[in-house]
């Protein structure tokens, strides 16, 4: 998958939506998934692809046009090109990087900033680690790492939200990359192992 040639900070994302905000007339929500919403919470320096998540698909419908119209090029199922070689992933409700996430996990979501028309949010900590585990490669993990070094997260609601989040999901075996987290991610990064979590976690069926 092509990424961007230049890695994308939280300004250059800030001034990208901004310019883009000027063709937009229909209030919109967007959300900021995985690396892009980690960037903006200044957990990472930078981005390679530009993620979103589009709260309906009257709204994703509309950016798509907008996007058609100022000359992006439409190159895969989500994947949008600017003429300046930016990639940008349009998602939209709660599938999230391919992920079906709980259907409030926009509303869940920490309010940025506006611009223009554009509300600004960013996915939840516990949603964007969700969603980083199910597809779990090692910038996945890199971020994980990034999130639980900056933040305080409940691990027990984390676990928690992650069961119900895949009770119905197809993504296989869920309950060992839950564990490849908490286990052995945990234990190579020397973080506190939560041995009474990862037995209830092994005898998930």
């Amino acid at each position: 998958m092509a990424h961007n040639k230049e890695e994308i900070t939280a300004e250059r994302l800030f001034a990208l939506l901004e310019s883009l905000s000027k063709f937009i007339d229909m209030k919109m929500k967007i959300y900021a998934l995985g690396g892009t919403a980690l960037t903006i919470l200044h957990m990472k320096k930078s981005t390679l692809d530009i993620d979103l998540n589009i709260a309906t698909k009257k709204e994703y419908e509309y950016l798509c046009h907008i996007f058609e119209q100022i000359g992006f090029t439409r190159t895969g199922d989500i994947r949008w090109m600017s003429q300046e070689g930016l990639a940008f992933d349009l998602f939209h409700g709660s599938n999230i990087m391919g992920t079906q996430l709980l259907p409030d996990c926009l509303e869940k979501s920490t309010s940025i900033k506006s611009f223009g028309s554009i509300d600004l949010f960013t996915l939840s900590l516990q949603d964007t680690i969700i969603s980083k585990l199910a597809r779990g490669d090692s910038r996945d993990f890199d971020d994980i790492k990034s999130i639980f070094k900056k933040e305080q997260i409940d691990l027990q609601g984390l676990v928690k939200r992650y069961e119900e989040t895949m009770e119905n999901s197809i993504v296989s075996h869920y309950q060992q990359k839950l564990l490849d987290l908490i286990e052995i991610k945990f234990g190579e990064w020397k973080f506190p192992l939560d041995k009474k979590l990862i037995a209830e976690v092994k005898k998930w069926r």
